[in-house]
């Protein structure tokens, strides 16, 4: 009968059973004869095996099954209507869910979700892995370059909060120690940050993602964080925007970015600050975004500053719009789906209660081995490089932020847990 399959001869496969061939014994390296089946997608010899008895939870030497290689709809249809397991895990602890998922193939993905298949599993483990690599590099960081960042400590913090909240593993001595790093390089700053007498590059972003992190961790409104939102509030314009020096893209390049982190930032931690928000406010619901940076924060900043429903909405359509065939998002139309901006642009929609399925299959398909997501730097290096042992060299600074964004994306399409 092996030679019949690996022929994909459903004829030949059929007249052997007839005649009496038992469809579970014969083996072709460590591949069941349904198997070969489905690697083949011949629903019409999977079926003539089903009803000759053969075992749908029989697997190949990884652990494989039928249902994890059909990638035809016909036979997954007929695996899943006799009862083929939506659970069974592979070897390496992956699904016939991971495996669609990892093919991009969405319809597949719902009709397995429908037979009560869940990517729960395979989204915590993603996340647990994000988090475990950021959390070994955020110290080296600061040990290595002596401050504190946005993509080695505050992103990490706003995505081990989140992480938190659902049950995810974190490691609470690093957080500690990262929440005092950060607090250790503004206290000492305090009193100048209120005079405004020292000058720190783009507070409006830098002093705003602190801050997001600080919040993430639970840190309460203390002098130090009213000192820092003073020095945010300095830096709003007259049209109502947060000013930005554009020299870092993707993350220090955009007034949207600066708006919109200032905005949460004097909402969380800023005293009488309604009327900044106000008019940041005005200014996010009429400015015009270009780049995937400048929509997602646009719609972050709209839902953070309480705008109108239809504005919002409105955010949503069009950075929804912007998702590629392969369920991503790109950073500038001209480049390449990446991490950071997939799980920027999943973000936003999911604190407005939107389903983005696509890029959670998007993000799982591309998370490499060590837990991260390689994002290639668009920054002029006209800083030198502080190496904090994060993978690939010169983009392991926006790698950071991306593999926190992807990892939130993921962290936050799951449900809290008490």
């Amino acid at each position: 009968m092996l030679e019949a399959a690996l022929r994909n001869n459903a004829a030949g496969v059929s007249k052997l059973l007839a005649s009496g061939a038992n469809p579970n014994t014969d083996r072709f390296f460590g591949f069941p004869v349904l198997t070969l089946a489905a690697v083949q997608n011949n629903a019409e010899m999977a079926k003539q095996l089903i009803v000759s008895g053969a075992d749908l939870e029989a697997s190949d030497a990884n652990g494989n099954t039928a249902l994890m290689w059909a990638a035809d709809s016909t036979l997954m249809e007929l695996l899943l209507t006799n009862g083929a397991d939506v659970t069974a895990k592979n070897k390496f602890g992956e699904t016939s869910l991971t495996m669609a998922m990892k093919r991009g193939d969405m319809q597949a993905v719902s009709r397995l979700k429908a037979a009560g298949a869940s990517d729960a599993t395979a989204i915590r483990s993603a996340v647990e892995k994000s988090i475990a690599a950021l959390q070994r590099s955020g110290p080296q960081f600061v040990k290595v370059s002596g401050c504190s960042s946005c993509h080695h400590q505050s992103l990490p913090q706003m995505l081990t909060g989140a992480a938190r909240k659902r049950g995810y593993a974190v490691d609470e001595s690093v957080s500690a120690q990262q929440l005092k790093t950060v607090m250790a390089m503004s206290r000492p700053i305090r009193e100048k940050l209120v005079d405004g007498s020292v000058t720190l590059p783009n507070p409006g972003i830098s002093v705003s993602y602190s801050l997001l992190g600080l919040h993430a961790e639970g840190h309460a409104p203390d002098e130090t964080t009213h000192a820092m939102t003073l020095a945010i509030a300095r830096t709003q314009t007259p049209d109502g925007s947060f000013a930005v020096l554009p020299a870092r893209p993707p993350m220090e390049a955009s007034s949207f970015t600066s708006t919109a982190l200032s905005v949460r930032a004097l909402r969380i931690y800023g005293i009488d600050a309604d009327d900044r928000i106000a008019q940041a406010r005005a200014w996010l619901i009429n400015a015009r975004p270009v780049s995937n940076e400048d929509r997602t924060m646009r719609l972050l900043g709209l839902t953070w500053a309480d705008a109108p429903k239809a504005d919002i909405d409105k955010a949503v359509s069009e950075l929804l719009a912007a998702q590629r065939a392969d369920g991503g998002w790109a950073q500038l139309d001209e480049l390449e789906t990446d991490a950071y901006a997939t799980g920027q642009a999943m973000v936003a929609p999911i604190m407005t209660g939107q389903r983005v399925d696509r890029g959670v299959a998007y993000l799982l398909r591309t998370q490499l081995a060590d837990g991260t997501w390689h994002v290639r730097t668009r920054s002029s290096p006209f800083q030198p490089l502080k190496d904090s042992g994060f993978p690939h060299g010169r983009d392991q600074w926006i790698l950071a932020a991306g593999t926190s964004w992807a990892a939130m994306a993921l962290t936050l399409s799951q449900p809290e847990v008490d």
